[in-house]
């Protein structure tokens, strides 16, 4: 299973990002079945429709990438997990996660994934998850 962030997301979806190519490559290891299941969380979700929103500027655009993104499996954060995200954000040490990348280890630890596509270099100080990206 391999969790996917906003900034792969918006990579892969924006042609003039500069890990456009790069995203493209792992989306065909991901179409590969590479990793085996794709999942997000509504943070993400909800994080990628205000991103491309405030990139594209365009509602029409946005809502038909999103109808695409919303086709990948969705993880809610629940009252426990929000809790345990929080927990995350105010006890790390070594790094500048926002409470949404906080959210992300929480759920990745809680459902065991251990791949996440992501080009935010702060995920790279975490030691017990594959960086894919």
């Amino acid at each position: 299973m391999i969790f996917l962030d906003t900034s792969f997301i918006i990579s892969f979806y924006n042609e003039e990002d500069d890990n456009h190519k790069k995203a493209w490559k792992i989306m065909e290891d991901l179409i590969k079945d590479k990793y085996g299941d794709v999942v997000i969380s509504d943070y993400i979700f909800n994080e990628c429709a205000t991103v491309l929103y405030l990139k594209l500027k365009d509602l029409k655009k946005t809502t038909l990438i999103c109808e695409t993104i919303k086709q990948i499996e969705i993880f809610r954060v629940s009252k426990g997990l929000f809790e345990e995200t929080w927990k995350v954000f105010k006890n790390q040490k070594n790094t500048k996660l926002s409470f949404t990348d906080c959210s992300i280890l929480a759920l990745m630890r809680e459902k065991r994934i251990k791949h996440l596509a992501t080009f935010d270099k702060e995920f790279s100080k975490i030691n017990d998850i594959n960086i894919v990206g």
